[in-house]
């Protein structure tokens, strides 16, 4: 049974079609060196409009990942985050990169942020970056009786507003 070990050696010693994907047993766990692995290239069905995977490949379980050129800058990646050549960074950011099609920062990060959990954060940080308002000014804001920050005609949720042109999403 090849694995994504033999596949990376493959990588690494150059032989590679650059037609080829990588398929794997199961993407969505955990990957490991000694997942079952092979580099294949899919043939397209015109008529039926469907892909069609490298005989054998779906009878074992394996499914299409990503391109052999995405595999080798993964490789070169964790290599650079090892600061050596190491097969198990290079696993590790190929399983990063098939999950969440992004370059990890480090090796074993942590899964990113789901996009609500993340945008909250960057609300908070730019409304903490504001800082207090100024109670004797008043927002310019139709209705609003809020003080204003620094350097704005407007309070804290009316700047945001104003600035990212979409509703205030934290709580005060």
């Amino acid at each position: 049974m090849p694995t994504l070990h033999n596949v990376i050696k493959h990588i690494r010693n150059g032989a590679r079609n650059k037609s080829d994907w990588l398929y794997i047993v199961d993407p969505a766990v955990n990957i490991s060196l000694c997942t079952e692995a092979e580099l294949g290239c899919p043939e397209y069905d015109e008529e039926r409009d469907e892909e069609i995977d490298p005989e054998g490949f779906a009878d074992r379980g394996l499914q299409s990942t990503i391109d052999v050129n995405t595999v080798a800058q993964c490789i070169t990646w964790g290599d650079r985050l090892s600061g050596c050549e190491d097969d198990e960074a290079a696993a590790d950011v190929i399983r990063y990169y098939i999950r969440f099609d992004a370059w990890p920062d480090a090796l074993n990060s942590p899964d990113p942020s789901p996009p609500d959990v993340a945008w909250q954060r960057h609300a908070q940080q730019f409304v903490d970056k504001l800082g207090p308002e100024d109670s004797t000014k008043e927002c310019r804001h139709v209705g609003c009786t809020r003080g204003v920050v620094q350097r704005s005609v407007f309070c804290r949720l009316h700047h945001f507003e104003n600035i990212h042109k979409r509703p205030y999403p934290l709580e005060e």
